[in-house]
Protein backbone atom coordinates (compact mmCIF):
# COMPACT_ATOMS: atom_id res chain seq x y z
CA UNK A 1 0.00 0.00 0.00
CA UNK A 2 1.35 3.43 -0.86
CA UNK A 3 0.77 6.92 0.50
CA UNK A 4 -0.84 9.69 -1.52
CA UNK A 5 2.68 10.52 -2.69
CA UNK A 6 3.03 6.96 -4.07
CA UNK A 7 6.09 6.23 -1.95
CA UNK A 8 6.63 2.87 -0.18
CA UNK A 9 5.76 2.77 3.51
CA UNK A 10 7.31 0.54 6.15
CA UNK A 11 4.45 -1.02 8.10
CA UNK A 12 0.71 -1.60 7.89
CA UNK A 13 0.15 -1.15 11.65
CA UNK A 14 0.38 2.50 12.68
CA UNK A 15 0.35 4.25 16.04
CA UNK A 16 -0.21 7.90 16.86
CA UNK A 17 0.89 8.93 20.34
CA UNK A 18 -0.63 12.27 21.37
CA UNK A 19 0.45 14.51 24.23
CA UNK A 20 -2.11 17.11 25.35
CA UNK A 21 -0.84 20.19 27.17
CA UNK A 22 -2.83 22.99 28.71
CA UNK A 23 -2.41 26.10 26.55
CA UNK A 24 -2.39 28.39 29.58
CA UNK A 25 0.15 26.59 31.77
CA UNK A 26 1.94 24.05 29.58
CA UNK A 27 1.07 21.30 32.05
CA UNK A 28 -0.33 17.92 30.95
CA UNK A 29 -4.11 17.96 30.44
CA UNK A 30 -5.95 14.82 31.52
CA UNK A 31 -9.41 13.56 30.58
CA UNK A 32 -9.34 15.30 27.19
CA UNK A 33 -11.48 13.56 24.58
CA UNK A 34 -9.90 13.22 21.15
CA UNK A 35 -11.10 11.87 17.83
CA UNK A 36 -8.95 10.91 14.84
CA UNK A 37 -10.29 11.08 11.28
CA UNK A 38 -8.78 10.69 7.83
CA UNK A 39 -9.52 11.28 4.16
CA UNK A 40 -8.58 8.45 1.85
CA UNK A 41 -7.93 7.76 -1.82
CA UNK A 42 -10.06 4.89 -3.09
CA UNK A 43 -9.12 3.53 -6.53
CA UNK A 44 -7.27 6.76 -7.19
CA UNK A 45 -10.32 8.88 -6.33
CA UNK A 46 -10.42 11.16 -3.28
CA UNK A 47 -13.24 10.56 -0.87
CA UNK A 48 -13.68 14.13 0.36
CA UNK A 49 -15.38 13.19 3.61
CA UNK A 50 -13.37 12.49 6.72
CA UNK A 51 -13.80 8.97 8.01
CA UNK A 52 -13.48 8.08 11.71
CA UNK A 53 -10.33 6.24 12.75
CA UNK A 54 -10.77 6.10 16.49
CA UNK A 55 -11.30 7.94 19.76
CA UNK A 56 -9.16 8.24 22.87
CA UNK A 57 -8.97 10.14 26.17
CA UNK A 58 -5.79 11.56 27.64
CA UNK A 59 -4.52 10.01 30.86
CA UNK A 60 -3.00 11.65 33.94
CA UNK A 61 0.18 12.34 31.96
CA UNK A 62 -1.77 14.01 29.16
CA UNK A 63 -1.13 11.16 26.73
CA UNK A 64 -3.54 9.35 24.42
CA UNK A 65 -2.89 6.65 21.84
CA UNK A 66 -4.42 5.65 18.53
CA UNK A 67 -3.68 2.34 16.79
CA UNK A 68 -4.91 1.76 13.25
CA UNK A 69 -4.11 0.17 9.90
CA UNK A 70 -2.43 1.99 7.06
CA UNK A 71 -4.57 3.02 4.12
CA UNK A 72 -3.94 5.35 1.20
CA UNK A 73 -4.66 8.42 3.33
CA UNK A 74 -4.56 11.97 2.03
CA UNK A 75 -4.38 13.45 5.52
CA UNK A 76 -5.35 12.88 9.14
CA UNK A 77 -7.34 15.24 11.36
CA UNK A 78 -7.03 15.12 15.14
CA UNK A 79 -10.02 16.75 16.84
CA UNK A 80 -10.22 17.90 20.44
CA UNK A 81 -13.90 17.41 21.30
CA UNK A 82 -13.91 17.48 25.09
CA UNK A 83 -16.60 19.48 26.86
CA UNK A 84 -15.43 22.60 28.73
CA UNK A 85 -12.47 23.03 26.36
CA UNK A 86 -12.41 25.00 23.13
CA UNK A 87 -12.61 22.69 20.09
CA UNK A 88 -9.43 22.32 18.08
CA UNK A 89 -8.32 20.40 14.99
CA UNK A 90 -4.75 19.51 14.07
CA UNK A 91 -3.84 18.16 10.64
CA UNK A 92 -1.23 15.41 10.33
CA UNK A 93 0.27 14.50 6.99
CA UNK A 94 0.65 10.80 6.13
CA UNK A 95 4.30 11.48 5.25
CA UNK A 96 4.89 11.53 9.00
CA UNK A 97 4.49 7.72 8.94
CA UNK A 98 6.99 7.13 6.13
CA UNK A 99 10.07 6.69 8.30
CA UNK A 100 8.33 5.12 11.30
CA UNK A 101 5.06 3.38 11.99
CA UNK A 102 4.80 5.31 15.26
CA UNK A 103 4.39 9.09 15.33
CA UNK A 104 4.32 11.46 18.31
CA UNK A 105 2.20 14.61 18.19
CA UNK A 106 1.68 17.38 20.76
CA UNK A 107 -1.47 19.47 20.89
CA UNK A 108 -2.84 22.15 23.19
CA UNK A 109 -6.11 22.33 25.11
CA UNK A 110 -7.61 25.71 26.02
CA UNK A 111 -10.07 25.75 28.94
CA UNK A 112 -13.46 27.31 28.21
CA UNK A 113 -15.83 29.08 30.55
CA UNK A 114 -19.05 31.00 30.00
CA UNK A 115 -19.89 34.45 31.33
CA UNK A 116 -23.38 35.87 31.68
CA UNK A 117 -23.12 39.68 31.73
CA UNK A 118 -26.03 41.76 32.98
CA UNK A 119 -26.01 45.56 33.16
CA UNK A 120 -28.78 47.21 35.19
CA UNK A 121 -29.49 50.83 36.09
CA UNK A 122 -30.33 50.06 39.72
CA UNK A 123 -30.36 53.70 40.86
CA UNK A 124 -32.03 55.66 38.05
CA UNK A 125 -31.98 59.45 38.14
CA UNK A 126 -33.05 60.71 34.71
CA UNK A 127 -32.84 59.94 31.00
CA UNK A 128 -29.30 61.32 30.81
CA UNK A 129 -28.01 58.38 32.88
CA UNK A 130 -25.32 56.65 30.84
CA UNK A 131 -23.20 53.53 31.26
CA UNK A 132 -20.35 52.35 29.05
CA UNK A 133 -19.00 48.82 29.46
CA UNK A 134 -16.36 46.63 27.87
CA UNK A 135 -14.46 43.48 28.72
CA UNK A 136 -10.67 43.49 28.50
CA UNK A 137 -10.45 39.94 27.24
CA UNK A 138 -6.91 38.96 26.12
CA UNK A 139 -6.51 38.20 22.39
CA UNK A 140 -7.61 34.65 21.61
CA UNK A 141 -7.58 32.20 18.71
CA UNK A 142 -11.17 31.37 19.62
CA UNK A 143 -14.52 33.14 19.45
CA UNK A 144 -14.76 34.83 22.85
CA UNK A 145 -16.45 37.87 24.41
CA UNK A 146 -16.15 41.01 22.32
CA UNK A 147 -14.08 43.82 23.81
CA UNK A 148 -16.05 46.51 22.00
CA UNK A 149 -17.52 49.29 24.10
CA UNK A 150 -21.28 49.14 24.61
CA UNK A 151 -23.20 52.25 25.65
CA UNK A 152 -26.65 52.42 27.22
CA UNK A 153 -28.71 55.48 28.09
CA UNK A 154 -31.74 56.15 30.28
CA UNK A 155 -33.42 54.99 33.46
CA UNK A 156 -34.66 51.57 32.34
CA UNK A 157 -31.40 49.94 31.24
CA UNK A 158 -31.47 46.18 31.80
CA UNK A 159 -29.42 44.35 29.16
CA UNK A 160 -27.65 41.03 29.16
CA UNK A 161 -25.53 38.77 26.99
CA UNK A 162 -23.70 35.48 27.33
CA UNK A 163 -20.34 34.61 25.78
CA UNK A 164 -17.41 32.24 26.17
CA UNK A 165 -13.94 33.16 27.39
CA UNK A 166 -10.67 31.35 28.00
CA UNK A 167 -11.18 30.08 31.52
CA UNK A 168 -9.28 29.43 34.74
CA UNK A 169 -8.17 33.05 34.69
CA UNK A 170 -9.40 36.50 35.61
CA UNK A 171 -11.51 38.40 33.08
CA UNK A 172 -10.83 42.14 33.50
CA UNK A 173 -13.54 44.64 32.61
CA UNK A 174 -14.11 48.38 32.69
CA UNK A 175 -17.24 50.49 32.96
CA UNK A 176 -17.98 54.22 33.13
CA UNK A 177 -21.10 55.67 34.69
CA UNK A 178 -22.30 59.19 33.97
CA UNK A 179 -25.06 60.45 36.27
CA UNK A 180 -26.10 64.04 36.94
CA UNK A 181 -23.18 65.18 34.78
CA UNK A 182 -20.58 63.34 36.88
CA UNK A 183 -18.38 60.58 35.42
CA UNK A 184 -17.24 57.65 37.56
CA UNK A 185 -14.79 55.10 36.13
CA UNK A 186 -14.48 51.52 37.37
CA UNK A 187 -11.88 48.83 36.64
CA UNK A 188 -12.33 45.32 38.02
CA UNK A 189 -11.95 41.64 37.19
CA UNK A 190 -13.82 38.39 37.66
CA UNK A 191 -12.47 34.86 38.06
CA UNK A 192 -13.90 32.53 35.39
CA UNK A 193 -13.52 28.79 36.11
CA UNK A 194 -13.56 26.18 33.39
CA UNK A 195 -16.86 24.50 32.63
CA UNK A 196 -19.07 26.82 34.66
CA UNK A 197 -21.47 29.68 34.03
CA UNK A 198 -20.12 32.76 35.82
CA UNK A 199 -22.41 35.70 36.57
CA UNK A 200 -21.19 39.27 36.10
CA UNK A 201 -23.68 41.87 37.33
CA UNK A 202 -23.06 45.57 36.79
CA UNK A 203 -25.66 47.35 38.93
CA UNK A 204 -24.93 51.07 38.74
Amino acid sequence: MASSGCRPEPDNNLALHVTVLRADTGNPASDIDLELERRVLENGVLNGNYQPVGAATSDADGTAHFFFNRVNALDYKLNLVSADWFPRSDFIQPDAFLTSSEVEHTTEATPRGTVHIRIVNAYPLDESDKVQFRTLNPPSDYLTCSNAWETHMGTEVDVERTCDVEADRYLPFRYHVTRNGELTEHLDSLWVPRGELTELLIAY
